[in-house]
Parts: structure tokens; sequence; C-alpha cells
């Protein structure tokens, strides 16, 4: 059954679009940034079930996520986060100077960004993981891993970093477009990031017990105003041996901009199969997962109601391609998601 209908907007809407968005990546170039990203988020993980991770590129060599937890008792939704950059260098000095020098990764919580966690009767903590050893065997355990949590404490948990060749080996460092992400594209993942959560405890017409993990990475698409999420689903399993395993899904989402320069109405489309179509498409033949596009709210702080639940978007994503449960694409308010929020301003506008 649906949670909601809405009829589309956007063929009413003009495509107004500020000259820092107007540009259009080529299908290479976005290709090169989907595989570059997959690549970094493979060695990437968080620790425990039920944490949706974001990614995304915050310049050349930069990269900024969130780490969210989302709860759900019905339609009621909690959230707790912790934000958090990540640097890549090149070449940096090493405490031994007769070493060579060699890539660096630093993995930085933002404090700002971060629901404080001081009890765990209380509260949820949040890990982040990146693996650095030359071959990732499972993420989820690594070897030569940075690791940082929400945890304020004597213990660092704040910040890592390590040096390792593999970071050039994955080819890391690979430029795939010379237009480095504009203010306006930084601003659209972050309102992603806090308005996109992922879960099988929505899933219809049978609610799973919201345990699977999922880590995405968000990245401009070929037209203007027009952005991809990838999903990728881990878990490790032991039947009968143990292996660590992931497969992606993708959605497009769309975006329009009113004449004051705000987000007026959007949509999210799930892309076809990969055996029905082309790349770019899912690979998961048997997802069972429901989106949510919903308002932000303060994690850690207040609860979202049912009613703020129903007034965002909502996919099903399930079984097969043709399955009659599936909603693979709804329209995103996002006048009214947004409305009262820091992002209830003009796209790419300082405020």
């Amino acid at each position: 059954m649906r949670l909601k209908t809405r009829a589309s907007l956007l063929a009413l809407l003009p495509m107004l679009a500020p000259s820092s968005t107007a540009y259009a990546l080529t299908p290479l170039e976005v290709a090169c940034e989907e595989a570059r990203l997959g690549r970094l988020v493979h060695r990437m993980a968080t620790d425990g079930p039920s944490v949706n991770l974001f990614v995304w590129s915050a310049g050349i060599d930069r990269y900024s996520g969130l780490g969210v937890y989302p709860s759900f008792a019905g339609l009621i939704r909690r959230d707790w986060q912790m934000g958090f950059d990540l640097l890549l260098e090149r070449e940096r000095d090493l405490l031994n100077p007769r070493r060579s020098l060699l890539p660096q990764a630093v993995l930085a919580r933002k404090d700002l960004l971060t629901t404080p966690f001081h009890s765990p009767e209380e509260e949820v903590r949040i890990d982040v993981s990146l693996e650095l050893a030359p071959r990732v065997v499972d993420p989820t355990q690594p070897t030569q891993g940075l690791l940082i949590n929400s945890q304020y404490s004597s213990t660092p948990t704040g910040s890592a970093s390590g040096a390792s060749r593999s970071l050039a080996a994955e080819n890391l460092f690979e430029l795939c477009s010379t237009d480095a992400p504009s203010a306006f594209d930084l601003q659209v993942f972050e309102i992603l990031s806090r308005t996109l959560r992922i879960t099988d405890a929505l899933k219809q017409p049978f609610p799973g017990p919201g345990q699977e993990r999922y880590k995405t990475v968000f990245f401009r698409d070929v037209e203007p105003l027009t952005y991809r999420a990838k999903v990728f689903s881990y878990l490790v399993t032991c039947d009968p041996q143990c292996g660590y395993g992931e497969s992606s899904f993708q959605f497009r989402l769309r975006f329009t901009i009113d004449a004051a320069g705000k987000l007026a109405s959007g949509r999210i489309e799930t892309l076809p199969w990969c055996r029905d179509s082309v790349p770019p498409c899912t690979e998961l033949l048997t997802p069972s997962v429901a989106v949510i596009v919903a308002p932000p709210i303060f994690a850690g702080h207040e609860q979202q109601t049912e009613a703020q639940f129903r007034s965002g978007a909502f996919l099903n994503v399930i079984s097969e391609a043709n399955s009659d449960e599936n909603i693979l694409t709804d329209d995103v308010p996002w006048p009214e998601l947004l409305r009262g929020t820091a992002w209830d301003r003009p796209i790419g506008v300082s405020p």
C-alpha cells in the first residue's frame, strides 16, 4: 500500500538554474566520479547495525560525510548523527625522514555536526572506519583502519590519521572533472544527508527489523540540477564460511529552483535494474528496502511526527523490478520539508 500519493508538479515549474549550476558533465566524467567514490566507500564502514553512512566529494582530495542512526517507532523517527571530514594528501612527510613520502589520510569528526555520546543507557554511539590495508577483506573489521566515533571522553576518538600506498593504488587521487563541486552542489549534498534515510524497517507490506547497514555516495549527474545517490547494502554472512559482501542500487534526484533561488519541487527516481538496462543502473536484483526523504531533524533532541514523515517522499524498492509493491518514483516537496530550517534560503548562497 502506498503511504501517500502526490501528482507530479515538475512539468509546471520552470527550470531556473543559477550560473554556478548551469554547467553539464559528460557521461565519462560522471562515471569516473561514481567509480572513485565507490572505491573509497568500499573501504569504509560503520560499527553496528542500522546506521546510514553518507559520503560526498567536498573538493579536490577532500570529502565530507555523515553517519546517521535513524530510529523508527512506527512512523515516529529519531536521529543520532556524526559529521566528519576526510582529507587525502598525495605525499606527506613522516616522522622518520629516511622513509619515502607516502599518501596520507586524515579522518576527523565535526563536533558541531555530531550528537554527543556520553552514556550507552541513553544515547547511540556512531562509529566510522576507513581501511588503509592494501587489500580490503572486510571493511567492517579493518586490519589497518582509521577509526572515529561520536564518544566524547578522554579517549581521543575524534580524529585519526595514517599513511598507506593503497590510497594511490586505488587511484583515489584521480581528477574526474576540472569543475570542483560548487557551493550549490555542496549544499545539496548536505541537505540530502539530512533528509534521505534508507531502512528496511519501513518497507511495505512487511517491515523488517531495521538492522541492515547502508552506505551512500552523492555525486552530480550529467544534466544540471540532477544528482545521483548510489546506495551500497553491505553485510557479513557466515553460511557456511564467513565473508563480506555488498551490492548497490541507485536513485536519481532532479531539482528545480524558484525565482528566489530556493529549492522548488523535485523528484526521486529509482534507476532501472542492470539486467534490463545499461549503466548507470541498479545492481541489486532483490532489494528489500524503503527510502524516505523527510524534513531535517535536530538529532538527539527531537522526534519527527507521523505527519512530518508523510509530508515527504517515500520509495518502496523490494523484490523483483515488476513487483506490484514497488514504489520507484515520487515527488519531493522541498519547500515544505525545508521550511523554517537553515536551508530555507537560496541554495548556494551564504546566510
